[in-house]
């Protein structure tokens, strides 16, 4: 449960719901949205663009990292 509302607090998202990602009309900026806010790899593959689709998955797993380990970007560097 402490992982789930650390998740909650240490994401950063530029979107302040889903319902935001809903009304984008670019279908990769709503995948990519999507994505970001539900920190699931699923909507990065939906991506059409290659470049995107990496940023997007790499958001992804340093999301799940960061939830999942407890590693900062910070601390990541370091190792």
């Amino acid at each position: 449960m402490k992982k789930l509302i650390l998740l909650f607090l240490l994401s950063t998202n530029a979107y302040a719901d889903m319902s935001e990602c809903m009304n984008m009309p670019h279908q990769d900026k709503k995948n990519y949205c999507m994505a970001s806010y539900s920190g699931s790899a699923g909507f990065c593959d939906k991506i059409k663009s290659y470049e995107f689709r990496t940023q997007c998955m790499r958001m992804v797993i340093a999301k799940q990292r960061q939830v999942q380990y407890g590693i900062s970007p910070k601390e990541e560097k370091k190792e």
